[in-house]
């Protein structure tokens, strides 16, 4: 019996090392695709305050969004196309060129 869960457990361990099965983190999910298209926008569009050197993005109908912090992710993916529409209204608003 114990060697029948260690062989599963071997040929599940070895199927999530060679990518053949969904064993991504969170954060892995959460990577820019290829296609999207920076904005390089400098101030957050939920806040409006300015995004410095945060790390935060978040990526929505294609386009990379810059973010000031964790609460404007968190508002941000409850209505990303509230966002996405201010942008597109005023962009020079939100810093970018």
């Amino acid at each position: 019996m114990n060697r029948k869960i260690f062989t599963s457990l071997s040929i599940a361990a070895t199927m999530c090392f060679s990518g053949l099965t969904a064993c991504q983190t969170a954060s892995e999910t959460k990577t820019q695709p290829v296609s999207a298209t920076d904005l390089h926008n400098t101030v957050c569009p939920v806040s409006g305050d300015k995004v410095a050197d945060s790390k935060l993005v978040e990526v929505y109908d294609g386009k990379v969004y810059h973010l000031c912090c964790a609460d404007c992710h968190t508002d941000f993916e409850k209505d990303p196309a509230k966002y996405e529409t201010a942008v597109a209204a005023d962009p020079a608003k939100y810093g970018i060129k």
